[in-house]
């Protein structure tokens, strides 16, 4: 059956039989292609320069591997990603000559060409412009038209010739027949190829083949406008006077001549088959409906993408996407009695009812319609409420009070009495109805009616929604929070208690017995074993708004709200309970899904039903919209991403896959995208410069990064995406920044200096030791001049002493001797004794003195008997002169010491004495003096009251001015003096003098 319908057959040259058979099948088939068409309604998107686009005349479409779509203007090429436009002209792009172009198409492995208006032919490849003109074969640089075969290989159509691309020698070469004599014009729908006429003949260029046809004398002579070949590859041809004509190519092609308003039918992916009228010049005119309305397009170019959307090209008016829509809308112009709808209601009979706002009430039954009004019994328009109850009565609430549908009219009810008008009406599973009003909640059953109120229990009087649970509790909510009627008491449920917001307006309990509430602005409320979980924007809820909740049976909650109608995975808010994921993905429906207002209404029960169809009804401000859930399609394939530029401090930088940022340069900004043509706007993004951002930055629809500082080091940006479905891209895309360091911060640099501070200070420390080393072998120096010369001065004082002072005193005392034995003592006086006695003892007193002191100036022992003699002499006195029992063992080290130091060493052992006579209150002391092999070790132990606790006794410069004196004499001895001594232990005075 052929794909091109006729309405209207004109009167053909031959009447046989096949062709009457073949019109009556196309008359047929485009009778029922017209119904299936009614049923369908599509919803469209038309972009203009308003949005972005830089001409409203658009002259093809077309959409690469990569999956954008590329749309040849006459004022630059456009590349699309289905929310934003990104124009390539002469004074920003590189390679383009010339902004009007007038065609394109489609090559070998996604390559593009572009014809210009006078400068020639424009070639994208490898992400780079070049443009041929007639150095490569174009003649006179004019390109008229162009078309590509099903291989992908090239042809235009240039001056007067038509030409193909030679990729072997890169240039163009002529194809044109020789024998036409005619010259070759485009087809004028969607570069189909090219054609020529004769008076006789039709020639075609169709998909890199040639073919002529003789034509019918009908047609023959008269000159030919315009020729389009359609989907199918018929001919449709136009002959001046308006006069149409279709040729089918074929083994035995024909001509069929049709009227000037003729009609085709175009056949996209999925099957649906488009109306399209073929008007003067061959215009295009495809008629649909969309959102009830009727709607014409005049596109240039069709064309359906890899998702099977299609899209129109106009002349004029832009550029159009359309899609299936999922929503069909019931308003005052279908018949329902107001567009204002609030309450919706199926009765048991599979009867929908809608309560209007301003008017009555509407019957949807078995595909008609039925309005009731006042007129027709009921007490007001304004109706606020539906049910029915166990005996099949339908109950109406409207603010003229209560009334019951009955035999065609409504009755008006006087009793339950309402303390105001019904927003909620439910009959429960033992027959009581329950009214939920403004002013409190009223229950009636059996003509009795009670009355509940904040008195009894309830957190509010302005009941909304009302609902009985698989338990048989009931549930209250309104504006204050949830009541739960169990065993005749209420418990409250408020924000107190975990819920986001008080403001309750619909209740919905599943097969699984979770419980769903939905908050006039607080999003979504899952309750099952006590357990609590929240949904809102903020973990991917689409709105804050859940007028009513809806379970289509296909795993999805909708949900309604200011904004439209949206629906959730009910698996993913079980994981979002369970831990399992943080966010969930909503999928919103809107105007071109077929509502013709946004605003859903809430508030009065039912906002919403799922009927026994399984079709889900929501009431709006613009009638009540109904969706077959069915029928949505879920998008499963991931949508391709691309990282699109780079801004670096608010200039554009070369994008490659690894990016190298110069040192200074602070504000780095990316563009990315996602490339899915279904409901682009909803698609989510998230991104993440590992090493540095510590986590997945959400984006949600925003299709920029930007980071104001980013420090030097090396790091990947990586951005993935989901479809409008939430299915994830997860390899998204990525590369590779690297930040460079400026000069004072690189390594190398950091390391010069590293090791030029580090040479300066182990310079500067080299010198300070060295200087140390220098001031302590100064001091110490200075110290064994300055003891040597104290030294030599008391030898020379004692020497002095001894030789001098000691013989005059030794000569007084022997000249006082002398004058006592040689005097006459007869004759000498008692006085004169008395005195030389005196002269004499004082003389021997005086020598002893001298001789101590003299002693103590240069031990005489030290010079006559050697070092350890005179230690042993030393000992030997104090022990003596002290009391103290001293124990003196002493190895010979005469030979040891050069004489400068032995006294040295002596004064050390003296010293050391001196301070256990002076202070340690010792009975015994040993000197110990041994030679060992490469060092004498000196010992001086007492077993005295040791020195005080707390007293540093280690650091013999601290320990007072005898220590001192020993620590200097052992450092002239170059040894280390070190002293032990416990509180009531005695002292240990230790040294060890290295020798050779």
């Amino acid at each position: 059956m052929p794909r091109i319908a006729i309405d209207r057959v004109g009167a053909l040259l031959t009447a046989d039989i096949t062709r009457r058979i073949l019109l009556f099948c196309a008359c047929v088939f485009g009778l029922l292609s017209s119904v299936a068409s009614a049923q369908t309604q599509y919803g469209y998107t038309n972009w203009t320069v308003d949005d972005g686009l830089p001409q409203n005349s658009i002259r093809g479409i077309t959409q690469t591997p990569d999956g954008y779509i590329w749309i040849p203007t006459f004022d630059g090429l456009v590349r699309f990603d289905g929310v934003r436009f990104a124009s390539f002209n002469r004074s920003n792009t590189k390679g383009i000559e010339s902004n009007r172009f007038s065609g394109i198409v489609q090559g070998k492995n996604g390559e593009l060409w572009i014809a210009t208006d006078g400068a020639g032919l424009t070639r994208y490849h490898d992400g780079s412009f070049e443009t041929y003109g007639q150095e490569q074969g174009i003649e006179n640089g004019t390109v008229r038209g162009l078309t590509v075969d099903l291989t992908g290989h090239l042809w235009i159509l240039s001056a007067d010739r038509i030409e193909r691309w030679d990729n072997t020698n890169n240039r163009f070469t002529d194809v044109t027949p020789s024998h036409t004599g005619s010259i070759f014009n485009p087809f004028i729908w969607d570069d189909a190829g090219f054609w020529a006429s004769s008076h006789t003949k039709l020639y075609c260029f169709l998909r890199g083949h040639f073919s002529s046809y003789d034509l019918p004398h009908w047609l023959g002579g008269r000159a030919i406008f315009y020729a389009a070949s359609d989907q199918k590859g018929d001919i449709w041809l136009e002959a001046e006077g308006g006069q149409k004509a279709i040729l089918l190519p074929g083994p035995s092609p024909k001509f069929l001549q049709v009227d000037r308003d003729a009609t085709a039918h175009y056949i996209d992916q999925h099957g649906h088959v488009w109306k399209v009228r073929v008007g003067p010049r061959l215009t295009r005119h495809f008629d649909f409906i969309s959102s009830n309305h009727a709607i014409e397009i005049s596109p240039t170019h069709v064309f359906e993408d890899r998702e099977q959307t299609l899209w129109l090209a106009t002349e004029g008016k832009g550029l159009y996407q359309l899609q299936p829509q999922i929503i069909r809308t019931y308003s005052r112009e279908e018949g329902l009695v107001d567009d204002d709808v609030y309450p919706v209601f199926q009765d048991r009979s599979g009867a929908v009812w809608v309560g209007a706002w301003h008017i009555g009430v509407s019957r949807f039954d078995k595909g008609k319609i039925a309005n009731y009004t006042v007129r027709d019994g009921l007490p007001n328009e304004l109706v606020t409420a539906i049910a029915q109850d166990r005996s099949g009565r339908l109950w109406f609430g409207s603010h003229g009070g209560l009334s019951i549908f009955d035999h065609g009219r409504f009755r008006k009810i006087e009793n339950p009495k309402l303390p105001w008008v019904a927003q909620a009406i439910l009959a429960d599973r033992a027959g009581t109805l329950w009214f939920g009003t403004v002013n409190g909640l009223v229950s009636y059953k059996d003509g009795l009616t009670r009355l509940f109120t904040v008195r009894d229990g309830l957190p509010t009087n302005d009941i909304h929604v009302l609902m009985q649970s698989q338990s048989g509790d009931l549930w209250i909510g309104g504006y204050g929070g949830i009541a739960i009627l169990h065993d005749g008491r209420f418990t409250q449920w408020t924000e107190k208690n975990g819920l986001p917001s008080n403001n309750i307006w619909s209740l919905y309990q599943d097969a699984d017995g979770v419980i769903w509430i939905g908050t006039y602005d607080g999003g979504l409320v899952r309750f099952q074993d006590g357990k609590i979980t929240s949904f809102d924007v903020a973990n991917g809820l689409y709105s804050h708004g859940v007028y009513q909740i809806l379970d289509d049976n296909h795993g999805y909650l909708w949900m309604s709200c200011s904004r439209g109608i949206y629906r959730v995975s009910k698996n993913e808010l079980n994981e979002v309970a369970s831990g399992k994921r943080h966010t969930i993905t909503s999928i919103a429906f809107g105007k071109t899904d077929g509502l013709l207002d946004l605003v859903c209404n809430g508030g009065l029960q039912p906002a919403g039903i799922r009927s026994s169809d399984g079709k889900l009804w929501f009431p709006t401000q613009d009638g009540v919209a109904t969706v077959d859930p069915g029928s949505v399609s879920v998008d499963n394939q991931p949508p391709p991403v691309l990282i699109e530029s780079v801004t670096l401090d608010r200039s554009p930088m070369a994008f490659t896959p690894s990016l190298t940022i110069p040192p200074g340069k602070r504000s780095l900004q990316i563009e990315y995208t996602a490339l899915s043509f279904k409901a682009p706007e909803q698609l989510h993004f998230r991104y993440q410069m590992e090493g540095l951002d510590t986590s997945w930055i959400d984006a949600g629809a925003r299709r920029t990064a930007y980071y104001s500082d980013v420090p030097p080091g090396k790091y990947v940006f990586k951005v993935i995406a989901a479809n409008a479905d939430g299915v994830w891209n997860h390899q998204g895309q990525e590369f590779i920044v690297t930040v460079l360091a400026p000069l004072y911060r690189r390594w190398w640099f950091l390391t010069m200096i590293a090791t030029v501070f580090a040479v300066t200070i182990i310079g500067f420390s080299h010198y300070r030791v060295v200087q140390h080393r220098r001031a302590r072998e100064a001091q110490h120096a200075f110290s064994q001049q300055l003891i040597a010369s104290q030294e030599g001065e008391r030898k020379r004082i004692a020497a002095d002493l001894h030789d001098s002072l000691g013989q005059r005193l030794v000569v007084i005392n022997n000249l006082a001797l002398f004058s006592l034995k040689t005097d006459d003592r007869a004759t000498m006086s008692g006085a004169w004794k008395e005195t030389a006695s005196e002269i004499s003892t004082e003389a021997v007193n005086a020598i002893a003195e001298m001789r101590s002191v003299s002693y103590n100036l240069r031990p005489y022992h030290l010079d006559r008997l050697g070092l350890a003699k005179a230690i042993e002499g030393l000992a030997e006195a104090v022990a003596r002169a002290s009391g103290i029992e001293i124990l003196a063992i002493v190895d010979d080290v005469d030979e040891v010491f050069t004489e400068e130091l032995r006294i040295n060493f002596y004064r050390i052992v003296q010293e050391g004495l001196q301070n256990i006579v002076k202070h340690a209150h010792a009975t015994e002391a040993t000197v110990r003096v041994e030679h060992r092999r490469d060092r004498v070790v000196l010992t001086i132990q007492d077993n005295g009251q040791g020195l005080p606790s707390g007293s540093r006794i280690n650091d013999s410069a601290r320990g007072g001015f005898g220590l001192t004196g020993m620590a200097e004499r052992a450092a002239l001895l170059r040894g280390v003096l070190k002293v032990h001594s416990e509180s009531g232990h005695g002292t240990i005075v230790h040294m060890e003098i290295p020798v050779r």
